[in-house]
C-alpha cells in the first residue's frame, strides 16, 4: 500500500513539476494561475489535468483545439511516479519522504537546465539549507547519514573547487566554462552526499557530459553542455544505487 501511495504522490508531483518547469523560467505564478492550453490559451478543466490518464484519454491532443500536447508532460509524470515508487520501496518512511522532496527539486533543476541552461538560485538554496539543517538536527533523515561537519566541509570544497575552475577558465580562455548556478549546485548536492561520494558525483556527471557532447548535434556556435542536468542525474543515481545494491544482495 505504501508503494502505491508513493507512486500516486509521484504522479502528482510530476504534474506540478511540469507546471514549474514551464512557468518558472517565464517568471509566471505556479500556484494560483489555472492551467491553459498552449495553443488557444483556454483554461484546462480539472478532469483534463489528471496525471497520465488525461493524456491517454485525450490521445496526446488538446480537447479544446486538437493541437498536439508535448510528450514532456507524460514523461515527467511517469518518471516522478516511478522514482518515488522506487524511493518508497527501498527507504524507511521518514527518509523516503525527505528524499522524495529533494528528488523533486533536483528534477526541476535537471529539466530546466537542459532546456534553458539556467539553474535558479532558490532551488540551490533549498538544497544547501535543507541539507545542512538535516545533518545538524536529524542526520538519520539523510540516506547517507553524514555528520554536520562532513556536510559543511563537502559543500565548501565543492563550491571552492567549481568557483576556482570557473575563475581559471575565465582568466585563461576568456569564457565562462561554468555558471554560478553550477557552482552553487555542486555545493547543494555535496552537503547531501558528503565527502565520500563527492568524487563519485564528479566522475559520473563528467561521463554523462561526455556522452551528451558525443551524441548531440554541436552545430550551434553557443553549444553548451547542461552540466547541472548531469550533476542532478548523478545525484539521483548515487542516492539510489547503494540501497538498491543492498536490496539485491539481500534477495540473492
Amino acid at each position: 500500500m505504501i508503494w502505491i501511495t508513493f507512486f500516486l504522490a509521484g504522479l502528482l508531483l510530476g504534474s506540478f513539476a511540469n507546471v514549474c518547469i514551464i512557468r518558472i523560467p517565464k517568471d509566471e505564478d505556479i500556484f494560483l494561475s489555472r492551467s491553459k492550453c498552449f495553443s488557444c490559451r483556454k483554461n484546462i478543466p480539472w478532469f483534463n489535468n489528471i496525471p497520465i490518464l488525461s493524456y491517454i484519454h485525450l490521445r496526446g491532443r488538446s480537447d479544446c483545439c486538437d493541437k498536439k500536447i508535448s510528450l514532456q508532460y507524460l514523461i515527467i509524470e511517469i518518471f516522478m511516479g516511478c522514482l518515488l515508487l522506487l524511493t518508497g520501496a527501498i527507504f524507511a518512511l521518514p527518509q523516503a519522504i525527505t528524499i522524495s522532496l529533494v528528488f523533486f527539486i533536483v528534477t526541476l533543476i535537471i529539466v530546466i537546465d537542459y532546456y534553458h541552461r539556467i539553474i535558479f538560485d532558490v532551488m540551490n538554496y533549498i538544497l544547501i539549507i535543507s541539507g545542512v539543517l538535516i545533518s545538524l538536527i536529524y542526520p538519520e533523515l539523510n540516506p547517507e547519514n553524514i555528520s554536520f561537519k562532513n556536510s559543511i566541509l563537502t559543500g565548501l570544497i565543492g563550491f571552492g573547487l567549481f568557483f576556482s575552475l570557473k575563475t581559471l577558465f575565465k582568466k585563461i580562455k576568456g569564457i565562462d566554462a561554468l555558471g554560478m548556478g553550477d557552482v552553487y549546485l555542486i555545493a547543494g548536492l555535496g552537503v547531501w552526499l558528503g565527502f565520500e561520494k563527492f568524487l563519485y558525483i564528479l566522475s559520473i556527471s563528467s561521463i554523462i557530459g561526455i556522452f551528451y557532447y558525443l551524441l548531440v548535434d554541436k552545430k550551434s556556435e553557443n553549444f553548451e553542455i547542461p552540466y547541472g542536468s548531469a550533476l542532478g542525474i548523478s545525484f539521483i543515481i548515487l542516492i539510489l544505487s547503494k540501497k538498491l545494491i543492498q536490496q539485491v544482495i539481500t534477495l540473492l
